[in-house]
């Protein structure tokens, strides 16, 4: 989730900043895990425990949080579930592209995902894993980083002049002085894209997992871009494979969901 940094939060006065640290403790759970307590939620928040616990029990109020009645920490509710359910639902193009990534996963027997940026990650909206033993495990709603995915990196590359370097920013906060040398790596990936048409990231996010990406325009008015990757296992998709069979096979789906592009 994409929120201002906690110093700049005062600064601005239509900032609602008591809203703003409700969503950064919903913002706290992650894919997989089961309950959090106050204390875990304050650290990962940075906000004081008094304030998280008060966040939180509005929270369970509301439906957004439900609380273990043994010991006492919270976890995702339905009203989450209900928001999530809708956000997706508004995104026609998962509907056409749901069969189309089925059909790529069983052929390529790889794993491929639709994406879309929230800040400096990938959100993912759609994913089909692949029916071999041994798959990338992530699913709708996992985040993962912009800069190290091959994912991250086609929706870099699309992005123009004035977009790259306000995300060039936010990504300088996140990583600080790892920065410089991230940034350089990005730049190689978008003049690869230019040249291709794809990106990559061979082992780069995740040791054993080998990807490719490409970016989509906009489906529709107001609707944000979004990015497509095929992942698998380092034994068994090498970078020649990657680059040729899949990568080529990744750029035609992109142009069978928006055609023209």
């Amino acid at each position: 989730m994409s929120l201002l940094p906690q110093e700049d939060e005062e600064k601005d006065r239509l900032f609602v900043v008591a809203l703003a640290r409700g969503l950064r403790v919903l913002a706290a759970f992650q894919p997989g895990e089961s309950a959090l307590s106050n204390q875990v939620l304050a650290q990962r928040t940075g906000l004081p425990k008094s304030t998280v616990s008060r966040l939180t029990y509005t929270l369970t109020k509301l439906g957004y949080l439900s609380q273990d009645a043994e010991t006492g920490y919270y976890r995702l509710g339905l009203a989450v579930l209900a928001l999530g359910s809708a956000v997706l639902g508004s995104y026609d193009i998962r509907r056409i592209a749901a069969p189309l990534m089925r059909e790529f996963a069983l052929k390529n027997t790889i794993s491929i995902s639709l994406g879309m940026r929230d800040g400096t990650d990938i959100v993912y909206l759609e994913t089909c894993r692949s029916q071999a033993r041994v798959s990338v495990q992530l699913t709708v709603g996992s985040r993962v980083p912009l800069a190290s995915t091959a994912i991250g990196r086609a929706c870099y590359a699309a992005l123009n002049n004035s977009e790259r370097s306000q995300l060039d920013g936010e990504l300088a906060a996140r990583y600080g002085k790892d920065w410089p040398a991230l940034q350089e790596r990005l730049e190689q990936a978008r003049q690869q894209y230019l040249q291709r048409g794809y990106s990559e990231s061979f082992g780069e996010f995740e040791r054993d997992v080998m990807a490719v990406g490409v970016a989509l325009p906009s489906p529709a008015p107001g609707m944000p871009a979004l990015c497509l990757n095929a992942s698998g296992p380092a034994f068994a998709f090498s970078p020649e494979l990657m680059r040729g069979q899949i990568a080529q096979a990744l750029m035609q789906l992109g142009r069978q969901l928006v055609p023209g592009h």
